[in-house]
């Protein structure tokens, strides 16, 4: 069976377009989390849908919720 098929919005990528895209990603995401890490980290504000406000420093938290 093929992606498309089951679901037709995917992309298909080749595998050098996938590696760039998951380290793109993976880039974002530590520029995300360095700042967080150590004695010195800063406190992120993460506003849900609803409006509802968390304030962390605590990485699981932020990926979990991103």
């Amino acid at each position: 069976m093929s992606l498309k098929m089951l679901n037709p919005n995917a992309d298909v990528l080749n595998k050098n377009a996938a590696l760039h895209m998951n380290i793109n990603a993976a880039k974002g995401l530590q520029d995300v989390l360095k700042t967080n890490l150590g004695p010195k980290g800063t406190i992120k504000m993460l506003v849900g849908g609803a409006g509802d406000i968390k304030l962390t420093k605590d990485g699981n938290t932020l990926l979990k919720e991103m």
